[in-house]
């Protein structure tokens, strides 16, 4: 069992309250807290996470070693996608204590459902187009075929 599979509180690299008690935990916490707060990642805070971690104050903190070894592998090839970004966000919050650590997670889940929503939303207007058309053209010109075979029928039958 690596210690990828514990769960997060298990894993050794979150804030302890040791750290805490310190200037470079308390700093640590307020700047995990406020990436996670709406539940995204923005490049800005990625941006100040990892010039933060940059600094030779974090070395002792096992939670700030864990997130410079994250965020310097995402950072490796200049370009961050949108897993990556999540990534990151999900080694933040595994760092934080656990009642912080269960608020961004919160704030994390309302914002994926809220990206689904958004992208359920989009999606049925798209699947109402059939061959490029809207699904009113298609239903007139279903309505125009109904009406040719019945005056054919009515043409035939007299």
């Amino acid at each position: 069992m690596t210690s990828q599979d514990l769960p997060t509180y298990l894993r050794g690299h979150s804030i302890s309250p040791a750290e805490l008690d310190t200037a470079p935990g308390t700093t640590l916490l307020r700047l995990c807290q406020s990436a996670t707060a709406d539940g995204r990642l923005s490049p800005e805070e990625l941006e100040g996470l990892r010039q933060w971690l940059a600094a030779d104050e974090t070395a002792a903190m096992p939670a700030g070693r864990h997130l410079r070894s994250i965020v310097n592998k995402v950072l490796a090839d200049g370009r961050v996608t949108p897993d990556e970004y999540q990534q990151v966000l999900r080694a933040v919050e595994s760092v934080l204590p656990l009642e912080a650590r269960l608020q961004a997670r919160a704030a994390r889940q309302a914002a994926e459902a809220a990206d689904a929503a958004a992208t359920q939303a989009v999606r049925p207007a798209d699947s109402r187009r059939i061959l490029g058309l809207s699904s009113a053209a298609v239903a007139r010109i279903g309505l125009t075929g109904a009406l040719l075979a019945l005056l054919g029928v009515f043409w035939l039958s007299r």
